[in-house]
């Protein structure tokens, strides 16, 4: 049965079933909506049978709906603050509402056929079908809340109208068994076309965010991280460093071997550096050899100071491209802050810092404060 599930809804993760899952949160409308609805043919009904079961039904489809408007609020707030929503256990308190609301719809339906009254009928039918129709466009993307959604507010009523076991009601109950079938089919044809919308979606941000040539963050990459780095470390007491990097000797060999090769050499260039971050550390290509390094939690100076040594040391190495052995090197400048409001000057304040190292003589890192992007860096 689980290998019928995936081959009719293929599961997907990471943010693309985060986003999936974080638009049943803003179905608060349709969720009001329903309640309303389902309430007022409750009380409909009560008026004419005086059934206190009617009556604890209407009740409960109250609370139910505020339940799950609260639910959502909660959820939106915690998104808001950028709180660990724990996507899964959220997932599964809105199936609770939804598969709670879904019963009271069958139920609801099924009392409304155990009656003679065709007036309670046509609105258990109309009620029944709206909202099978409305989860199956709006919660078709977690088909495991939608399907059981579906059955749970069709099925009861079905079972219901043939137990009456006259042909116009079993032909009604077969109707709407053929309408779950029907729906499934639908749910898959809606949840594959979403999640193709998502993940292409997710697919071309990422690519927007790199640097086709090395596979780094590129310009819009180094913002949004950076953003982050700098709050993470606002958080933790730490500082953050930016490495401003911009190779020696590059053009020379661009020129004299060609761009096959140079941009080879950005390749390896860009493996190198890579290969001495940490995990929470990430490299960069701006564009031509232009790169940044960022660490992203610094203690004190030097160990900004160190890593921009070993970067200046990899990149002294010779590198192998095609048979020739090239030889460049590294013009660094440091910058390290803590603040999270000031993106654009700790950016300055590097390459301040990098055109100070090239004036210097090249292959040489400098170093300057984010406090002290329009002075003068010291060198080192």
């Amino acid at each position: 049965m689980a290998k019928v599930w995936h081959r009719l809804f293929k599961p997907v993760t990471g943010e693309v079933r985060l986003e999936l899952i974080e638009a049943l949160f803003y179905t608060g409308i349709p969720i009001a909506l329903g309640g309303a609805t389902l309430t007022l043919v409750l009380l409909h009904s009560m008026t004419s049978t005086n059934e206190r079961f009617v009556g604890a039904l209407a009740i409960a489809s109250i609370l139910v709906t505020i339940g799950r408007l609260l639910l959502n609020v909660r959820f939106i707030k915690a998104r808001s603050k950028a709180a660990d929503t724990a996507p899964t256990t959220w997932e599964v308190r809105y199936a609770i509402g939804c598969f709670a609301f879904s019963a009271l719809i069958g139920t609801a339906g099924a009392y409304a056929f155990q009656t003679n009254n065709s007036g309670q009928q046509l609105l258990a039918t109309a009620l029944v079908f709206g909202y099978a129709a409305g989860a199956v466009c709006r919660i078709s993307i977690r088909p495991a809340i939608c399907v059981p959604a579906v059955m749970l507010s069709v099925f009861p009523t079905a079972v219901s109208s043939m137990t009456r076991l006259e042909t116009d009601h079993v032909y009604y109950g077969l109707f709407l068994s053929m309408f779950v079938l029907g729906s499934i089919e639908t749910i898959r044809f809606l949840y594959r076309i979403n999640v193709e919308q998502i993940s292409l979606k997710h697919d071309f941000a990422e690519l927007a965010r790199h640097d086709a040539l090395t596979g780094l963050a590129n310009r819009l990459g180094l913002k949004e991280r950076l953003k982050r780095a700098a709050a993470s470390a606002h958080d933790k007491g730490h500082m953050i460093a930016v490495h401003s990097i911009d190779l020696d000797r590059f053009k020379e060999a661009n020129d004299k071997y060609g761009h096959l090769v140079g941009d080879t050499l950005l390749q390896a260039v860009a493996g190198r550096l890579s290969g001495l971050l940490r995990d929470d550390d990430f490299a960069v290509r701006l564009g031509g050899d232009e790169f940044v390094l960022l660490q992203a939690a610094v203690g004190q100076p030097q160990e900004a100071l160190l890593l921009a040594r070993r970067a200046i040391a990899a990149l002294n190495q010779p590198f192998v491209i095609e048979g020739h052995e090239l030889n460049i090197g590294a013009s660094i400048g440091i910058a390290i802050g803590r603040e999270m409001g000031d993106l654009d000057t700790l950016i300055s304040a590097a390459d301040k810092a990098l055109y100070a190292s090239k004036e210097n003589g090249r292959n040489r890192a400098s170093f300057a404060h984010l406090a002290e992007a329009r002075k003068a860096p010291s060198t080192a």
